[in-house]
């Protein structure tokens, strides 16, 4: 696993992203939407560094999820997509002052947790309770009150999975440039 993530960070170092690519231009409109205000006013979810990285990748497993039987060409699109937001996550750590002796530990925390929130939403993806407990657990620290938020939640994931999935990547970004 450490060899993984030092080579995940290896090339994320390397390069810088490319914004005008498809996959890049896909991650801004992730972004815009992660900003969006239901999921803090309406849903509650903590208006917080933590609550957008939740947000950022449930986002993101949409498009694991509707790509997780595709060709090479998705799902190296969505290899990109991951690497743009590992790219904006050390961003951040950097911008927030994070000494380099516990980024790497900061990073591989992040990995984890993309990793294993992804692998619990797609094995409960068709599975409502079991995917609201996840999403309960990871954005509202178990508070078990935001039970009705959860399958709101859960709710929007499911609907953007189904506008999307069975689509292209030029029908994903012309759908998309309207509005998440």
């Amino acid at each position: 696993m450490l060899k993984k993530i030092k080579k995940i960070m290896a090339s994320l170092i390397s390069s810088g992203p490319d914004y005008d690519s498809p996959h890049g231009v896909l991650y801004k409109r992730i972004l815009k939407s992660s900003y969006d205000k239901y999921f803090y006013s309406d849903l509650s979810v903590p208006d917080t560094i933590d609550g957008r990285f939740d947000i950022i990748i449930l986002h993101i497993f949409i498009f694991i999820k509707i790509f997780e039987n595709s060709g090479s060409l998705e799902k190296n699109f969505t290899q990109k997509l991951f690497d743009i937001f590992m790219i904006e996550v050390e961003s951040t750590y950097r911008e927030m002052g994070i000494s380099d002796q516990s980024f790497g530990k900061k990073m591989k925390i992040v990995i984890e947790s993309f990793y294993g929130r992804t692998k619990m939403y797609d094995q409960y993806f068709d599975e409502e309770e079991e995917f609201s407990e996840c999403l309960i657990r990871n954005i509202w620290l178990n508070n078990k009150q935001m039970h009705k938020e959860s399958k709101k939640l859960y709710q929007f994931v499911c609907q953007k999975v189904n506008k999307y999935e069975g689509k292209s990547l030029d029908d994903i970004l012309k759908i998309s440039s309207s509005g998440f």
